[in-house]
């Protein structure tokens, strides 16, 4: 604040307050007034009013700071990388599936971003990999590593789709990162999960691709093509992140995995 500008406040608040002084005897120490119905003085403002500048700058450079630290989670990431996603626990129970569009295969309290074992198929994949990023739209898709709950296919294609779909909408989209959740289609399979270690959990799972009135696409466990019809395998939800997703940088998921920790 300038020192003519000070001075036009003194002589304000002298002359509203009646009050008569020489130029030479007005210091903000002596000039008061009141504020907020107590009695201060011009220096006790001044004194607010530079603490007040003092904590604007502070909080400005904490800002930036936190600017120079978050970046947009689609300009870091690259496919394969791991994501702190987290897709909560099991609330209940439910054994492995044995009819047409039940599933099952988890515990009580378990980790849904975990994997579980559907018959003789298990994998120890955990946590979530990224699949597509669009850098233009900031959007990232992201699957989960494993199988985090078993599917019964039995001979309704059609249906086995559409559950599949619901139960990764209803069952692991997350409210402040997701944007929308599906199950892995064939498409995806083959147009995004090219490298083996995206496709290849070492476990069979389905697609929600129907194959014919009777089958459903299925991904062996080396990684490969097929289709299959009553039988339990796992499925792989799908989520699409949204696009205002950011990341302080790389850190771990729970598992242990190298992973991009999202804000």
């Amino acid at each position: 604040m300038g020192g003519g500008y000070l001075l036009i406040i003194i002589i304000l608040l002298v002359v509203t307050n009646g009050i008569t002084y020489g130029a030479s005897q007005l210091t903000s120490e002596s000039v008061s007034y009141t504020k907020d119905g107590k009695l201060t003085t011009v220096k006790s403002a001044l004194d607010e009013l530079i603490t007040k500048s003092s904590k604007v700058d502070d909080l400005e450079k904490k800002i930036t700071d936190y600017e120079k630290t978050v970046h947009y989670l689609a300009d870091k990431v690259t496919v394969g990388d791991y994501v702190a996603y987290d897709a909560g626990t099991w609330e209940t129970s439910a054994k492995l599936p044995t009819k047409q569009g039940d599933f099952g295969g988890y515990t009580q309290w378990q980790s849904k971003n975990a994997s579980v074992a559907c018959g003789n198929y298990t994998t120890n994949l955990n946590g979530w990999r990224v699949l597509f990023k669009d850098e233009k739209t900031k959007t990232v898709t992201i699957i989960h590593a494993g199988q985090p709950e078993c599917y019964y296919h039995g001979t309704d294609p059609n249906e086995s789709q559409t559950k599949l779909d619901g139960r990764a909408q209803d069952t692991y989209k997350d409210s402040k990162y997701a944007e929308s959740a599906h199950a892995m289609t064939q498409t995806e399979l083959n147009v995004f999960a090219i490298a083996n270690d995206l496709r290849n959990t070492l476990a069979q799972y389905w697609l929600a691709t129907t194959f014919d009135s009777n089958d459903l696409y299925c991904v062996r466990d080396g990684g490969g093509l097929g289709h299959d019809n009553s039988i339990s395998l796992g499925f792989r939800p799908v989520i699409v992140l949204k696009s205002t997703v950011l990341t302080t940088g790389q850190g771990k998921d729970s598992f242990g995995n190298p992973a991009w920790i999202l804000v």
